[in-house]
């Protein structure tokens, strides 16, 4: 069974990647329906649909748990302890019976998925034309908004009246990112300002980070064999770092 698991979850064959693109896509709609359903109440067929979500997700994390090696940084990781609460959350109403308001703000734990999805992107573009550099940022810039909006929405909504919709969430992150601040909506308690405060600082950081991505010119991941420095200029024979050769395939269009 662990060398099955083991296969699908890190083997090269097209079994495995079948399978990481499912899980894949997986992460991808379940994080578009925390998003979608933020303001909505559940019940009915959504509550269904959140217990069936935490039995696929309570069953990936024994599959990865049976096949990590080191089970304590296992535990420790916060996409792993984020899907704990996230399990838990979708859970609760088949031990309480009911459907309790906090336990359903902890589904946008969820979002914190959006940062490892970002690495199962760079490995699709690995060898592509495409700059990985500027995709991993921009996936991260989002991410992180996101996950932010998720924050100011569930922390903020029931005390801010100017917070009528997890929009109007997403507007406030927006805004207050781009260092804008129309002053239409403002979080005035306490916890609130230390969110706008993490806000500015670490998304200004994101964005710089996007921004460099792209205006910085493109790099060639060619591993030097001597010091093994992977990114280079696009025309480079010689490794900056070591001065080795290095050899560096090209379409000669550069």
């Amino acid at each position: 069974m662990k060398a099955t698991l083991q296969t699908l979850y890190d083997g090269p064959g097209w079994t495995g990647r079948l399978f990481r693109t499912a899980l894949f896509l997986f992460d991808v709609l379940t994080i578009a329906y925390f998003v979608l359903t933020a303001n909505m109440q559940i019940e009915g067929s959504l509550v269904a649909l959140d217990i069936g979500i935490g039995l696929v997700v309570m069953a990936d994390l024994t599959a990865r748990f049976l096949i990590c090696e080191d089970r304590v940084r296992f535990f420790a990781s916060v996409t792993t302890l984020a899907d704990l609460v996230l399990v838990v959350s979708l859970l609760a109403p088949l031990v309480t019976g009911g459907n309790l308001g906090f336990l359903r703000a902890l589904r946008m734990l969820r979002l914190v998925r959006s940062f490892h999805l970002v690495t199962w992107i760079n490995r699709l573009l690995a060898g592509t034309s495409v700059n990985a550099r500027i995709v991993d940022a921009a996936a991260n810039l989002v991410a992180f908004v996101f996950v932010v909006t998720s924050m100011v929405w569930v922390w903020e909504h029931e005390r801010n009246p100017d917070l009528d919709t997890y929009v109007d969430a997403l507007y406030f992150t927006v805004t207050t990112l781009t260092t804008t601040g129309y002053g239409d909506i403002t979080l005035s308690d306490r916890a609130g300002r230390l969110l706008t405060i993490a806000i500015m600082v670490f998304g200004v950081g994101f964005f710089l980070q996007l921004l460099q991505a792209i205006y910085r010119p493109s790099k060639v991941e060619q591993p030097c064999r001597r010091c093994g420095l992977r990114l280079h200029d696009k025309d480079a024979s010689h490794c900056k770092h070591c001065g080795s050769v290095i050899y560096i395939e090209t379409e000669g269009d550069i």
